[in-house]
């Protein structure tokens, strides 16, 4: 059985709030009041200054300073990302790093220049990361240990602003997994993908949300109904569901047609760190754990939707194997 062995967080130190966003989103009074009062936005952090390339090794050095001891197990990295492109092909991030290439961002250069095998997935979009235990799980053999890298810039408004649903913010996760004893694990996956939406190259003009607003709430809902058909669970039967931060009311009535209690769904991170791509459920579960109210034998539904359209679900046990030391920690430089 896989494992979630440990796990971490960062965000850049620049925070903003959503009321100095209006002018650089072309948000609207009106558009301000829906996300702060409707939809539960307060700040998020964003720093165009701190490139992905520093963000993410930010979180991939945290997670391998705590597990130094596991680095000769490590034989694979992935670089998890919505975007089809993250940089600039052959211009370099930053002064102080290579440019970037075909082996994918700097962090991810350097576990390869040590033997680990090393790819990029984006086509669930922002249920990659969720989606890449089910496939770490049958990719790696008996003792090996996986990096899932998630994380991404929030650039440009046209990509910050999901009009009337959501704002983006920025993070990074790096997630070590592996077959070996570890404080999550992993009982289950679930993945269902809705392809009318599959086009999102990321120009204007496009049409791949066309019809989506209306199938997002019934996305949600069944794939959470036909999960928990699979994983032989009832909605009663979880501690938690730890989702992405689209906005708070559509998860209410999400959780409300799947049949869950409102209390059961983990939303504190919405307002501090807006929608952080295919970081939050990950996000979520760290502020778990941050915020003690993970107990083993507890059992945690990990759940995201990435536009193209793909829903993605990890049934996760809390075990008594103790958290990393120092899994407790701010994740801002």
């Amino acid at each position: 059985m896989l494992n979630v062995i440990d796990l971490s967080v960062v965000f850049p130190a620049r925070a903003e709030k959503l009321v100095d966003l209006a002018e650089d989103l072309s948000l609207s009074r009106n558009q301000i009041r829906m996300f702060d009062r409707f939809f539960g936005f307060e700040t998020f952090h964003c720093d165009h200054a701190e490139p992905l390339d520093r963000l993410l090794a930010r979180a991939s050095e945290e997670v391998m300073a705590r597990n130094h001891h596991l680095r000769p197990a490590l034989s694979h990295a992935v670089h998890c990302h919505t975007l089809l492109s993250t940089h600039v092909f052959g211009q370099a991030p930053s002064l102080d790093q290579p440019p970037a290439s075909a082996t994918g961002p700097a962090c991810l250069q350097a576990f390869a220049a040590a033997g680990v095998e090393v790819f990029g997935a984006t086509m669930n979009h922002c249920a990659t990361g969720l989606s890449m235990l089910g496939l770490l799980d049958h990719l790696l053999d008996p003792g090996a240990l996986g990096l899932i890298l998630i994380g991404e810039k929030a650039f440009h408004p046209a990509i910050r602003v999901i009009e009337n649903t959501t704002i983006m913010g920025e993070a990074a996760a790096a997630v070590l997994v592996g077959h070996v004893p570890g404080p999550f694990e992993v009982v289950e996956t679930f993945v269902r993908h809705a392809p009318q939406f599959w086009k999102n190259t990321g120009l204007r003009g496009e049409n791949y949300l066309d019809g989506f607003d209306s199938a997002y709430l019934q996305l949600a809902s069944s794939t959470l109904s036909d999960a928990l058909a699979q994983f032989g669970r009832r909605p009663e039967d979880l501690r938690w569901i730890m989702p992405h931060n689209v906005n708070a009311p559509s998860w209410y009535q999400v959780a409300e047609d799947a049949g869950f209690q409102k209390a059961q769904l983990r939303l504190s991170t919405i307002g501090c760190y807006g929608h952080c791509f295919g970081v939050d459920p990950f996000l979520n579960l760290w502020r778990g754990a941050q915020d003690g109210v993970l107990v083993p034998g507890d059992e945690v539904l990990l759940f995201s939707i990435g536009l193209g359209a793909t829903a993605s679900c990890a049934l996760l046990r809390v075990t008594d194997v103790p958290l990393p030391q120092l899994f407790q920690t701010s994740g801002v430089s």
